[in-house]
Protein backbone atom coordinates (compact mmCIF):
# COMPACT_ATOMS: atom_id res chain seq x y z
CA UNK A 1 0.00 0.00 0.00
CA UNK A 2 2.81 2.43 0.89
CA UNK A 3 4.61 1.78 -2.40
CA UNK A 4 1.33 2.25 -4.29
CA UNK A 5 0.73 5.62 -2.65
CA UNK A 6 4.31 6.66 -3.36
CA UNK A 7 3.96 5.65 -7.00
CA UNK A 8 1.06 8.10 -7.35
CA UNK A 9 3.40 11.00 -6.49
CA UNK A 10 5.92 11.02 -9.35
CA UNK A 11 8.74 13.53 -9.43
CA UNK A 12 10.60 14.43 -12.61
CA UNK A 13 14.32 15.12 -12.23
CA UNK A 14 15.91 17.48 -14.72
CA UNK A 15 19.42 17.02 -16.07
CA UNK A 16 22.03 19.57 -15.02
CA UNK A 17 23.11 21.34 -18.25
CA UNK A 18 26.65 22.62 -18.84
CA UNK A 19 27.14 26.19 -17.66
CA UNK A 20 24.25 26.03 -15.21
CA UNK A 21 26.41 27.25 -12.36
CA UNK A 22 29.18 29.77 -12.92
CA UNK A 23 31.40 31.84 -10.61
CA UNK A 24 30.70 33.95 -8.64
CA UNK A 25 27.13 32.69 -8.21
CA UNK A 26 26.50 30.77 -5.00
CA UNK A 27 23.26 28.85 -4.65
CA UNK A 28 22.54 27.74 -1.08
CA UNK A 29 19.47 25.72 -2.09
CA UNK A 30 17.38 23.69 -1.67
CA UNK A 31 16.90 22.24 -5.17
CA UNK A 32 13.79 20.11 -5.58
CA UNK A 33 14.97 18.64 -8.91
CA UNK A 34 18.09 17.06 -7.34
CA UNK A 35 18.10 13.37 -6.52
CA UNK A 36 20.45 13.88 -3.60
CA UNK A 37 21.46 17.12 -1.86
CA UNK A 38 23.66 17.62 1.15
CA UNK A 39 25.24 20.33 3.29
CA UNK A 40 28.35 19.71 5.41
CA UNK A 41 29.79 21.99 8.08
CA UNK A 42 33.03 21.50 9.98
CA UNK A 43 34.30 23.92 12.64
CA UNK A 44 37.48 23.83 14.72
CA UNK A 45 36.78 25.94 17.79
CA UNK A 46 38.27 27.03 21.06
CA UNK A 47 36.76 28.20 24.30
CA UNK A 48 37.59 31.92 24.35
CA UNK A 49 38.04 31.93 28.12
CA UNK A 50 40.16 28.77 28.52
CA UNK A 51 41.59 28.06 25.07
CA UNK A 52 40.27 24.47 25.20
CA UNK A 53 39.94 23.00 21.66
CA UNK A 54 36.46 21.91 20.55
CA UNK A 55 35.22 20.38 17.29
CA UNK A 56 31.90 20.21 15.42
CA UNK A 57 30.87 18.32 12.28
CA UNK A 58 27.27 18.53 10.96
CA UNK A 59 25.61 17.16 7.84
CA UNK A 60 22.11 17.42 6.34
CA UNK A 61 21.13 15.01 3.53
CA UNK A 62 17.95 15.10 1.44
CA UNK A 63 16.90 12.40 -1.02
CA UNK A 64 14.25 13.13 -3.65
CA UNK A 65 13.95 10.59 -6.44
CA UNK A 66 11.58 8.56 -8.60
CA UNK A 67 14.51 6.69 -10.11
CA UNK A 68 15.36 4.24 -7.32
CA UNK A 69 14.01 0.73 -7.00
CA UNK A 70 13.89 -1.82 -4.18
CA UNK A 71 13.84 -5.39 -5.54
CA UNK A 72 12.70 -3.94 -8.92
CA UNK A 73 9.79 -2.00 -7.33
CA UNK A 74 9.97 1.78 -8.02
CA UNK A 75 10.23 3.96 -4.92
CA UNK A 76 9.45 7.57 -5.86
CA UNK A 77 10.30 9.89 -2.98
CA UNK A 78 9.91 13.22 -4.72
CA UNK A 79 6.59 14.25 -3.16
CA UNK A 80 7.93 13.62 0.31
CA UNK A 81 11.76 13.68 0.52
CA UNK A 82 13.72 11.41 2.79
CA UNK A 83 15.74 13.48 5.29
CA UNK A 84 18.80 12.46 7.29
CA UNK A 85 21.06 14.54 9.53
CA UNK A 86 24.05 13.75 11.68
CA UNK A 87 26.15 15.62 14.22
CA UNK A 88 29.47 14.99 15.90
CA UNK A 89 30.81 17.21 18.70
CA UNK A 90 34.05 16.65 20.59
CA UNK A 91 36.07 17.94 23.50
CA UNK A 92 39.58 16.63 24.26
CA UNK A 93 37.98 14.08 26.62
CA UNK A 94 34.76 13.02 24.89
CA UNK A 95 33.13 12.63 21.48
CA UNK A 96 29.35 12.44 21.01
CA UNK A 97 27.41 11.61 17.86
CA UNK A 98 23.73 11.82 16.97
CA UNK A 99 21.75 10.95 13.84
CA UNK A 100 18.17 11.48 12.72
CA UNK A 101 16.27 9.92 9.79
CA UNK A 102 12.72 10.63 8.66
CA UNK A 103 10.64 8.94 5.95
CA UNK A 104 7.80 9.42 5.29
CA UNK A 105 8.30 12.87 6.69
CA UNK A 106 5.65 15.51 7.21
CA UNK A 107 6.68 17.55 10.23
CA UNK A 108 10.07 16.72 11.74
CA UNK A 109 12.33 17.76 8.82
CA UNK A 110 12.24 20.08 5.85
CA UNK A 111 13.36 23.59 4.90
CA UNK A 112 13.06 26.87 6.74
CA UNK A 113 14.57 30.26 5.88
CA UNK A 114 15.97 28.69 2.71
CA UNK A 115 17.97 26.01 4.51
CA UNK A 116 17.49 22.50 5.93
CA UNK A 117 16.24 21.64 9.39
CA UNK A 118 15.69 18.38 11.24
CA UNK A 119 13.87 18.78 14.51
CA UNK A 120 15.72 21.51 16.40
CA UNK A 121 18.84 21.22 14.20
CA UNK A 122 18.97 23.84 11.47
CA UNK A 123 21.23 25.58 8.95
CA UNK A 124 20.38 28.71 6.99
CA UNK A 125 21.97 31.70 5.31
CA UNK A 126 21.70 35.12 6.92
CA UNK A 127 23.47 38.29 5.82
CA UNK A 128 26.13 36.42 3.85
CA UNK A 129 26.90 34.06 6.77
CA UNK A 130 25.67 30.59 7.71
CA UNK A 131 23.78 30.16 10.97
CA UNK A 132 23.98 26.67 12.47
CA UNK A 133 22.19 25.18 15.47
CA UNK A 134 22.83 21.51 16.29
CA UNK A 135 24.14 19.22 18.99
CA UNK A 136 24.74 15.72 20.30
CA UNK A 137 24.79 14.16 23.74
CA UNK A 138 24.75 16.94 26.37
CA UNK A 139 26.17 19.53 23.95
CA UNK A 140 24.34 22.05 21.81
CA UNK A 141 26.13 24.50 19.51
CA UNK A 142 24.86 27.81 18.13
CA UNK A 143 27.33 29.10 15.56
CA UNK A 144 27.67 31.78 12.91
CA UNK A 145 30.12 31.05 10.07
CA UNK A 146 31.23 33.99 7.93
CA UNK A 147 33.28 33.45 4.73
CA UNK A 148 36.72 35.07 4.82
CA UNK A 149 37.73 34.31 1.23
CA UNK A 150 36.20 33.70 -2.19
CA UNK A 151 34.20 30.50 -2.61
CA UNK A 152 35.65 27.50 -4.44
CA UNK A 153 33.70 25.80 -7.23
CA UNK A 154 35.32 22.55 -8.42
CA UNK A 155 35.04 21.10 -11.92
CA UNK A 156 33.72 23.49 -14.58
CA UNK A 157 32.01 26.40 -12.84
CA UNK A 158 30.92 24.11 -10.01
CA UNK A 159 29.71 21.29 -12.25
CA UNK A 160 31.39 17.95 -11.54
CA UNK A 161 30.69 14.45 -12.80
CA UNK A 162 31.06 10.92 -11.44
CA UNK A 163 31.37 8.54 -14.40
CA UNK A 164 29.52 7.82 -16.50
CA UNK A 165 26.35 9.86 -15.88
CA UNK A 166 26.16 11.04 -12.27
CA UNK A 167 26.44 14.82 -12.26
CA UNK A 168 26.35 17.21 -9.34
CA UNK A 169 26.73 20.89 -8.62
CA UNK A 170 29.17 21.81 -5.89
CA UNK A 171 30.26 24.91 -4.03
CA UNK A 172 32.26 25.24 -0.83
CA UNK A 173 33.73 27.87 1.46
CA UNK A 174 37.18 26.70 2.55
CA UNK A 175 37.82 29.60 4.90
CA UNK A 176 35.20 30.79 7.40
CA UNK A 177 35.42 32.72 10.67
CA UNK A 178 33.26 31.06 13.32
CA UNK A 179 31.80 32.51 16.50
CA UNK A 180 29.02 31.49 18.83
CA UNK A 181 28.11 29.41 21.86
CA UNK A 182 28.87 25.89 23.07
CA UNK A 183 26.15 24.89 25.56
CA UNK A 184 26.70 21.89 27.82
CA UNK A 185 23.98 21.57 30.44
CA UNK A 186 23.94 24.84 32.39
CA UNK A 187 27.42 25.76 31.22
CA UNK A 188 27.63 28.20 28.30
CA UNK A 189 30.97 28.79 26.61
CA UNK A 190 31.72 31.56 24.13
CA UNK A 191 33.69 30.03 21.27
CA UNK A 192 35.49 31.13 18.13
CA UNK A 193 37.50 29.43 15.42
CA UNK A 194 37.66 28.53 11.75
CA UNK A 195 35.26 26.55 9.60
CA UNK A 196 34.51 24.93 6.28
CA UNK A 197 31.19 24.42 4.46
CA UNK A 198 30.23 22.33 1.44
CA UNK A 199 26.94 22.24 -0.47
CA UNK A 200 26.41 19.66 -3.22
CA UNK A 201 23.39 18.48 -5.17
CA UNK A 202 22.81 16.12 -8.09
CA UNK A 203 22.64 12.36 -8.67
CA UNK A 204 24.70 9.46 -7.34
CA UNK A 205 24.17 6.00 -8.74
CA UNK A 206 27.38 4.34 -9.92
CA UNK A 207 27.54 0.79 -8.45
CA UNK A 208 31.22 0.43 -9.40
CA UNK A 209 32.41 2.83 -6.71
CA UNK A 210 32.74 1.53 -3.16
CA UNK A 211 33.17 4.84 -1.34
CA UNK A 212 35.52 7.78 -0.96
CA UNK A 213 38.04 9.46 1.28
CA UNK A 214 38.11 13.23 1.52
CA UNK A 215 41.03 15.29 2.85
CA UNK A 216 41.24 19.06 3.17
CA UNK A 217 43.71 21.41 4.83
CA UNK A 218 44.39 25.16 5.04
CA UNK A 219 48.08 25.54 4.17
CA UNK A 220 50.41 28.15 5.72
CA UNK A 221 50.87 29.97 2.38
CA UNK A 222 47.14 30.78 2.18
CA UNK A 223 46.21 28.04 -0.27
CA UNK A 224 43.82 25.19 0.50
CA UNK A 225 44.36 21.55 -0.41
CA UNK A 226 41.36 19.33 -1.27
CA UNK A 227 41.53 15.64 -2.20
CA UNK A 228 38.63 13.33 -3.01
CA UNK A 229 39.95 9.77 -3.36
CA UNK A 230 37.32 7.54 -4.94
CA UNK A 231 37.62 3.92 -3.79
CA UNK A 232 37.11 0.67 -5.57
CA UNK A 233 37.44 -2.74 -3.92
CA UNK A 234 40.72 -2.68 -2.02
CA UNK A 235 40.88 1.11 -1.42
CA UNK A 236 42.44 1.90 -4.81
CA UNK A 237 41.83 5.19 -6.59
CA UNK A 238 39.51 4.98 -9.62
CA UNK A 239 38.21 7.43 -12.24
CA UNK A 240 36.30 10.00 -10.27
CA UNK A 241 39.21 10.98 -8.02
CA UNK A 242 39.55 14.75 -7.88
CA UNK A 243 42.16 16.97 -6.22
CA UNK A 244 43.13 20.63 -6.33
CA UNK A 245 44.83 23.57 -4.69
CA UNK A 246 42.74 26.71 -4.36
CA UNK A 247 43.99 30.26 -3.87
CA UNK A 248 42.34 32.85 -1.57
CA UNK A 249 40.55 34.31 -4.63
CA UNK A 250 38.94 30.91 -5.30
CA UNK A 251 41.07 30.09 -8.34
CA UNK A 252 41.67 26.34 -8.62
CA UNK A 253 44.86 24.60 -9.71
CA UNK A 254 44.00 20.95 -10.50
CA UNK A 255 46.22 18.14 -9.20
CA UNK A 256 46.81 15.18 -11.52
CA UNK A 257 45.03 12.25 -9.80
CA UNK A 258 46.98 9.68 -11.82
CA UNK A 259 50.15 10.77 -10.01
CA UNK A 260 48.64 10.64 -6.55
CA UNK A 261 48.32 7.87 -3.96
CA UNK A 262 46.34 7.49 -0.74
CA UNK A 263 47.48 4.52 1.35
CA UNK A 264 45.98 3.68 4.76
CA UNK A 265 48.64 2.88 7.38
CA UNK A 266 46.59 2.45 10.56
CA UNK A 267 43.07 1.19 11.27
CA UNK A 268 40.41 1.43 13.98
CA UNK A 269 37.41 -0.88 14.50
CA UNK A 270 34.14 0.61 15.69
CA UNK A 271 32.49 -1.05 18.68
CA UNK A 272 29.13 0.19 17.45
CA UNK A 273 29.05 -0.96 13.82
CA UNK A 274 31.97 -3.35 13.56
CA UNK A 275 33.31 -1.31 10.63
CA UNK A 276 37.09 -1.08 10.29
CA UNK A 277 38.15 2.46 9.41
CA UNK A 278 41.54 3.83 8.36
CA UNK A 279 42.71 6.48 10.82
CA UNK A 280 46.14 7.28 9.34
CA UNK A 281 47.28 7.58 5.73
CA UNK A 282 50.27 8.21 3.49
CA UNK A 283 49.13 10.80 0.93
CA UNK A 284 51.43 11.69 -1.96
CA UNK A 285 51.25 13.71 -5.17
CA UNK A 286 53.55 15.50 -7.58
CA UNK A 287 54.09 18.46 -5.25
CA UNK A 288 53.22 17.11 -1.79
CA UNK A 289 54.00 14.24 0.55
CA UNK A 290 51.98 13.94 3.77
CA UNK A 291 51.38 11.66 6.68
CA UNK A 292 47.79 12.27 7.79
CA UNK A 293 46.78 11.12 11.27
CA UNK A 294 43.36 11.47 12.89
CA UNK A 295 43.22 13.58 16.03
CA UNK A 296 41.14 10.80 17.55
CA UNK A 297 39.99 7.43 16.24
CA UNK A 298 36.37 7.33 17.46
CA UNK A 299 34.84 9.60 14.80
CA UNK A 300 32.21 7.33 13.26
CA UNK A 301 28.77 8.70 12.33
CA UNK A 302 25.73 7.24 10.62
CA UNK A 303 24.83 8.42 7.11
CA UNK A 304 21.73 6.47 6.28
CA UNK A 305 21.99 3.75 5.04
CA UNK A 306 25.79 3.68 5.36
CA UNK A 307 28.26 4.72 8.03
CA UNK A 308 30.66 7.66 7.84
CA UNK A 309 33.84 8.57 9.67
CA UNK A 310 34.80 12.24 9.86
CA UNK A 311 36.82 14.66 11.95
CA UNK A 312 40.05 16.63 12.40
CA UNK A 313 43.37 15.16 11.30
CA UNK A 314 46.99 16.32 11.45
CA UNK A 315 48.84 16.79 8.12
CA UNK A 316 52.63 16.59 8.46
CA UNK A 317 55.00 16.59 5.48
CA UNK A 318 56.06 18.80 2.60
CA UNK A 319 54.36 20.95 -0.04
CA UNK A 320 56.49 22.32 -2.88
CA UNK A 321 59.56 21.37 -0.84
CA UNK A 322 58.52 23.29 2.29
CA UNK A 323 57.77 21.60 5.62
CA UNK A 324 54.13 21.76 6.67
CA UNK A 325 52.32 20.69 9.84
CA UNK A 326 48.67 21.75 10.01
CA UNK A 327 45.39 20.53 11.45
CA UNK A 328 43.01 19.63 8.62
CA UNK A 329 40.00 17.41 8.05
CA UNK A 330 39.42 13.82 6.93
CA UNK A 331 36.14 12.20 5.93
CA UNK A 332 35.35 8.73 4.57
CA UNK A 333 32.39 6.65 3.49
CA UNK A 334 32.35 3.05 2.33
CA UNK A 335 34.28 0.99 4.87
CA UNK A 336 31.53 -1.66 4.71
CA UNK A 337 28.56 -2.02 2.37
CA UNK A 338 25.25 -1.55 4.25
CA UNK A 339 22.97 -4.52 4.84
CA UNK A 340 20.79 -5.39 1.82
CA UNK A 341 22.52 -2.75 -0.33
CA UNK A 342 22.47 -5.18 -3.28
CA UNK A 343 18.68 -4.86 -3.47
CA UNK A 344 18.92 -1.19 -4.39
CA UNK A 345 19.49 0.27 -7.80
CA UNK A 346 19.31 3.79 -9.22
CA UNK A 347 18.82 4.56 -12.88
CA UNK A 348 20.19 7.51 -14.83
CA UNK A 349 18.05 10.67 -14.68
CA UNK A 350 16.06 11.54 -17.81
CA UNK A 351 17.96 13.73 -20.24
CA UNK A 352 21.26 13.51 -18.35
CA UNK A 353 24.15 14.92 -20.36
CA UNK A 354 26.96 12.47 -21.15
CA UNK A 355 30.12 14.43 -20.41
CA UNK A 356 33.57 13.13 -21.31
CA UNK A 357 35.11 11.52 -18.26
CA UNK A 358 37.88 13.73 -16.92
CA UNK A 359 38.05 15.48 -13.57
CA UNK A 360 35.22 13.85 -11.66
CA UNK A 361 33.37 14.37 -8.41
CA UNK A 362 34.88 12.84 -5.25
CA UNK A 363 31.64 11.48 -3.85
CA UNK A 364 30.25 8.11 -2.84
CA UNK A 365 27.95 6.61 -5.42
CA UNK A 366 25.36 4.91 -3.26
CA UNK A 367 21.92 6.50 -3.28
CA UNK A 368 20.48 7.10 0.17
CA UNK A 369 17.37 4.91 -0.16
CA UNK A 370 16.12 3.80 3.26
CA UNK A 371 15.88 0.14 4.20
CA UNK A 372 15.27 0.64 7.90
CA UNK A 373 14.22 3.64 9.97
CA UNK A 374 15.58 4.91 13.26
CA UNK A 375 14.43 8.22 14.70
CA UNK A 376 16.73 10.55 16.60
CA UNK A 377 19.22 7.98 17.85
CA UNK A 378 22.13 9.26 19.92
CA UNK A 379 25.27 7.48 20.98
CA UNK A 380 28.49 8.33 22.73
CA UNK A 381 31.88 7.00 21.73
CA UNK A 382 34.44 7.12 24.52
CA UNK A 383 38.15 7.50 23.73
Amino acid sequence: MILFLLACATHHLEAIPPGAFVLPTIDFGPHDDAQTEWWHIHARLQDIATGEPLDVFVGFVVERTDLDTVALVPVPLGANPFHAAYVRVATPEHSWTADRESFPDFFSAGFSKGGPFHGNWSLHEEGGALVLSAGAGPVRTELRLTPTRAPTLPGVGGRVQLAPHATSMWDQDEGMAVEGRWIEGNKVRQVEGVGFSKHQWGRLYDPNVDGFEWFSANLPDGRDLSIGWIQNDGMGGVPGTLAWMSAPDGEITPIDPTKMRVEPTQWWKSRRSGARWPVAWKVTGETFDFVVEAERTDQELWVFPAAMWAGPARFAGTVDGSDVSVLGFAEQVGADAPLFRGLYHSAAPPGEVDDPVGQLAPMASESLVPYTIEFGSETEEQP
